[in-house]
């Protein structure tokens, strides 16, 4: 459901006979913008604004806000004809959509922020900076250097697979393999059970999926030596942290060239970043933190899920990424598992 400009449907409980009206309330302006993750009327199920979570049912705050349309063909974007559209919204798996709440619409952000940052644009466009932004001005004879062939080529590592680093590496293959561009993509996760797991999702992947470039997934030490070997000591043009460690932050810093972009969407607790300012500056590092905006992520996170259902489709398979369904009584196991690597995403079902 496309959202109205400047205000939006809401479902309002009236004490004290908490009768039921349907109102239209003002959308802030940082959601009119996009930047729904930092919405002011915004609350974090299991904090202290607002509790719930695993639960047969949730009352949702201002929850016609979130609504978005799953069953019209026009809320696909692909370039697919509305019979196939509607074929491929019929084949949808329900548990799949769960998804769409958090974990994927997170890996699309990631690979979103990495791909059309502005230090990206001249590999993509071939043009050096800052020329890629002024399409206007023409090369003058001699007084821009062109790019080659080997310059152009994007190098990305994605440091954490669990399942949003699994996420990220799919939407970010998919936007490479869209785009026709050349790449490097590194995977390295410290766990051999997730770095393996990232291996047969890869491997299912049809060849619209992954592009005509280099993806391999490999250990820490054995990515850092890759990457220094294939960009002659230069470095990545971007990394993904999806871990929200320090270690993992260091580890993007050491991987990424200069001027080049780390993006982080791992939640990160209190221990200070494991560099200096100086470091900063002196390899003119970007840096993109944050919560997932994840309603305003849903329409690309919705045409990725609808494409690659062979991934986030089905259930149990080498490839899932959802390990298992189970009841509310296996969560402390499936909770210890997951943190251990054993498990992928669990969903757990309050029904059984």
């Amino acid at each position: 459901m496309a959202l109205p400009s400047a205000t939006m449907q809401a479902i309002r409980w009236h004490p004290p006979a908490f009768d039921i009206r349907v109102e239209s309330v003002p959308i802030p302006h940082v959601c009119r913008l996009g930047y729904t993750a930092r919405c002011p009327e915004g609350a974090l199920f299991g904090s202290p604004l607002l509790e719930g979570g695993q639960a047969q049912y949730v009352r949702v705050p201002r929850g016609g806000g979130t609504l978005f349309n799953l069953s019209n063909p026009d809320t696909l974007s692909l370039s697919l004809p509305t019979q196939e559209k509607e074929k491929a919204l019929t084949g949808l798996a329900d548990v799949s959509l769960l998804l769409l709440a958090d974990i994927l619409p997170t890996g699309v952000f990631a690979a979103l922020q990495a791909l059309n940052h502005p230090k990206v644009q001249p590999l993509l466009i071939g043009r050096p900076w800052p020329l890629c932004f002024s399409p206007e001005i023409s090369a003058a004879e001699g007084n821009e250097i062109g790019l080659t062939a080997e310059d152009r080529i994007l190098t990305f590592a994605i440091v954490g697979l669990g399942p949003v680093g699994i996420c990220a590496a799919v939407s970010l293959l998919d936007a490479l393999a869209t785009r026709k561009a050349p790449f490097r993509i590194v995977a390295t996760d410290l766990l051999e059970s997730r770095r393996e797991k990232m291996k047969v999702v890869y491997d299912a992947l049809d060849a619209s999926g992954k592009g005509a470039g280099e993806f391999v997934v490999l250990s820490a030490d054995d990515a850092k030596a890759y990457i220094n070997k294939t960009t002659g000591g230069v470095g990545c043009t971007a990394v993904l942290e999806v871990v929200g460690h320090a270690d993992a932050l260091a580890s993007a810093y050491d991987l990424v060239r200069a001027f080049g972009v780390i993006v982080s969407v791992g939640v990160h607790g209190a221990p200070p970043m494991p560099f200096t300012g100086r470091q900063l500056y002196n390899k003119n590092i970007s840096f993109d933190f944050g919560r997932c905006p994840a309603r305003a992520m849903f329409p690309a996170a919705f045409d990725l899920l609808v494409k690659r259902q062979d991934v986030f489709g089905t259930v149990g398979k080498p490839a899932s990424l959802i390990d298992r369904v189970v009841s509310f009584d296996m969560a402390a196991e499936s909770y210890r598992a997951f943190d251990k690597g054993e498990f992928g995403k669990v969903v757990f079902s309050p029904w059984d």
